[in-house]
C-alpha cells in the first residue's frame, strides 16, 4: 500500500494521463511481479494496493505522470519519492486464501484517526487480527500514513471459514462492541442523519 498526491489542480490530468499509460505501465509492473493493481483517489490523495508475487519491488510512475504529483517531503538516494509507502497495520486474512484471477469490485475507503487515538486503535486491530482471523473478509486490509488509514477490500467477500486463532492472551482483548469501542478513534468526515460518517469510499481510477 503506496499513498501519493497530485499537484493542486491536477486530479484530472492526472487520471488521465495514468489512463493513457495502463497497458504499457501495467506490463512494466507485471514484469516485476506485480500480479494486481487497484489505484484510488479522494481529491488530491492517491492510494496504491498492490498484490505482489515477492517482498516488493522498485516500481516508477509512469514518465507523464510524474509531473503531475508532488515530490514527498525528504529523498532516497537523492531522488525525489513520488509515492511513500503505509504502514500494515491490519489484515483480516491471508492473501493466500484468494484464488488466482478471482476477485470482486475492488473497494478503497478512507479515513482519519485522531493521533491521540492511534496507538490504540493499531493495538486493537492486532488484537482481532491474532485473535479471530477471517472473521468477516479475507481480502480486507488497512494501511496508514500519518492520520489517514487506507482500507482495500473484495467484494463481495469470497467464500471462507474462520481462521484459526493465531495468539491467545491470558484473556480475549477484542471487545465485544467494537464499533462503539472504534467510534471515538476518529475525525469524521461529515454527519448525516444516520450518525458520523468516517469512511469514504473513493474513486477507482485503475484497476487490473
Amino acid at each position: 500500500m503506496y499513498r501519493a498526491q497530485t499537484k493542486v489542480g491536477c486530479e484530472v490530468g492526472f487520471a488521465l494521463a495514468l489512463a493513457e499509460a495502463a497497458v504499457s505501465w501495467q506490463r512494466e509492473l507485471r514484469g516485476q511481479g506485480v500480479v494486481g493493481c487497484s489505484i484510488f483517489a479522494k481529491g488530491s490523495g492517491v492510494f496504491l494496493y498492490f498484490e505482489m508475487t515477492g517482498e516488493g519491488c522498485e516500481w516508477e510512475w509512469p514518465i507523464t505522470c510524474k509531473p503531475l504529483l508532488e515530490a514527498w517531503p525528504g529523498s532516497f538516494g537523492g531522488e525525489h519519492r513520488y509515492a511513500v509507502p503505509m504502514l500494515d497495520i491490519f489484515h483480516d486474512g491471508e492473501p493466500e486464501m484468494k484464488e488466482a484471477g478471482q476477485s470482486g469490485e475492488r473497494v478503497g475507503s478512507l479515513a482519519r484517526l485522531k493521533p491521540s487515538k492511534y496507538s490504540s486503535y493499531i493495538f486493537y486491530h492486532y488484537a482481532m487480527q491474532e485473535e479471530k482471523p477471517s472473521c468477516f473478509n479475507p481480502t480486507y486490509l488497512i494501511g496508514a500514513h500519518e492520520e489517514l488509514i487506507f482500507s482495500y477490500q473484495e467484494r463481495p467477500a469470497p467464500s471462507f471459514e474462520h481462521g484459526v486463532t493465531r495468539r491467545k492472551w491470558p484473556a480475549p482483548i477484542t471487545p465485544e462492541n467494537w464499533h462503539d469501542v472504534m467510534q471515538p478513534h476518529f475525525i469524521p468526515w461529515s454527519e448525516s442523519e444516520h450518525g458520523p460518517i468516517l469512511w469514504e469510499t473513493m474513486d477507482t481510477i485503475l484497476s487490473f
